[in-house]
């Protein structure tokens, strides 16, 4: 049965992934954190890879492009309209709907990812529940999200609040998964790039969730993901978790 709540935020999803295809290309946390997921996942089983909250499916293809002995590929994702379309662009892939506060799909995966989702989520003992029911034993998940201060133009993508290193330790737990590394990057240029965006977050948002990036758009990303590598690796004071949980 799908609640009022539910298909509220299935109606949000659908409209906000009109809005995020160049985005999450290009850009500069995007892509920092599908390199540094891919340095937490680089040494772990992964013939099954199941991504939860995939989206647009540009994750799941560079994992799937990354490392040739994933056999099998499913990505999930609250939004029908999205999984639709990934379904005719990426035939070789599985794509199905699923409302991870309220179910879990039928397989079990050696590594799970769900990135920047929690974020968006009431009910998260649930969500974590499903997931590592999703988990095959001895396999991984991986989790990434936002810490920290919930900013306007994180409002405008469903944010609701940002889980602490703590938060996620107890939710893993609860849900049957040890957390065996976590980390906190961004400290301090995506902190600051964070705060200067939201000076004026409705110029940002009208110049950045855009369905097309110009060529400034595309330079002033650019710079942007270049200047982040000078963040710290780890930092108390960072605004992007990185948490891999191992199901025993």
């Amino acid at each position: 049965m799908t609640t009022h709540a539910a298909r509220n935020n299935r109606e949000i999803h659908n409209r906000l992934w009109s809005e995020l295809g160049p985005f999450i290309r290009y850009n500069p946390g995007a892509r920092h954190r599908r390199r540094i997921l891919f340095q937490l996942v680089d040494d772990l089983p992964k013939r099954s890879v199941l991504d939860v909250g995939c989206g647009n499916g540009e994750l799941l293809c560079l994992l799937r492009a990354r490392y040739p002995e994933i056999e099998q590929a499913t990505g999930a994702d609250l939004s029908d309209a999205v999984v639709e379309q990934n379904r005719r662009a990426h035939p070789d892939l599985d794509f199905e709907v699923l409302d991870i506060e309220h179910a879990a799909l039928p397989l079990q995966a050696e590594l799970v990812t769900c990135a920047e989702v929690i974020e968006h989520l009431d009910t998260r003992e649930a969500a974590f529940a499903h997931l590592a029911r999703m988990v095959a034993p001895g396999g991984s998940l991986v989790v990434t999200c936002p810490t920290g201060k919930v900013f306007a133009t994180e409002k405008h993508f469903g944010h609701t609040t940002h889980p602490t290193v703590a938060e996620l330790e107890s939710l893993g737990r609860g849900a049957g998964l040890e957390l065996v590394r976590v980390q906190n990057w961004g400290f301090p240029v995506y902190r600051l790039t964070k705060w200067l965006t939201n000076v004026n977050p409705e110029l940002a948002l009208r110049k950045f969730a855009v369905e097309r990036y110009g060529a400034g758009q595309i330079l002033v990303s650019g710079a942007l993901y270049l200047a982040n590598f000078l963040n710290a690796p780890s930092s108390s004071h960072g605004c992007q978790l990185f948490a891999l949980f191992r199901k025993a």
